[in-house]
C-alpha cells in the first residue's frame, strides 16, 4: 500500500508504507531543466524522509538524452549518496529503446560508488521485493 504525497502533471511521490521506500513516477515525458528540477524535489523528499533506498519510474520516458544521464550520474546520484542512499531501483517501459536506455543508465550508475546499487526492473512490485531483501 502506498500513501500518495503529491501529484502533478508531470510526476507523482508516493511512499510504500510497509517499507517508507519513495517511489517517484514521471507522469509525462520530461527532460533539461525541467528533468533536473522534479529530481531535486525527489531528493529533497528523499532527504525528510531519511531514506536510504528509492524506486523511480521511467515508464513514460522511453530514453533520456546524454546530457540528462549525465546529469545523473555526475551530480543527482552523487549527492544521493553523500546524504546515506545506499540502493535505486528503476522502473522501465516495455520497450527495446526503454531497456537500452535503462541498463545504460544502470552500469553508468553502479560504476560511482562502491556502496550504491542501482538495478532495473519491470515493475514497481518487483523494484520493493529487491528493495526489501537488500
Amino acid at each position: 500500500m502506498t500513501e500518495l504525497i503529491e501529484r502533478t502533471d508531470e510526476y507523482t511521490i508516493e511512499l510504500d508504507e510497509e517499507q517508507g521506500v519513495p517511489i517517484f513516477t514521471y507522469n509525462a515525458f520530461v527532460s533539461g531543466e525541467e528533468l533536473r528540477d522534479i529530481a531535486r524535489t525527489w531528493a529533497d523528499f528523499i532527504a525528510s524522509e531519511d531514506a536510504d533506498q528509492y524506486v523511480v519510474n521511467t515508464e513514460s520516458i522511453s530514453a533520456h538524452d546524454d546530457a540528462d544521464k549525465r546529469w545523473l550520474a555526475e551530480t543527482w546520484i552523487p549527492d544521493l549518496i553523500d546524504h546515506g542512499v545506499r540502493h535505486g531501483a528503476g522502473v522501465y517501459a516495455d520497450s527495446a529503446i526503454a531497456s537500452m536506455d535503462m541498463e545504460e543508465i544502470e552500469g553508468q550508475l553502479n560504476a560511482i560508488d562502491p556502496d550504491f546499487e542501482y538495478r532495473i526492473f519491470g515493475s514497481d512490485d518487483d523494484a520493493l521485493e529487491w528493495l526489501a531483501a537488500q
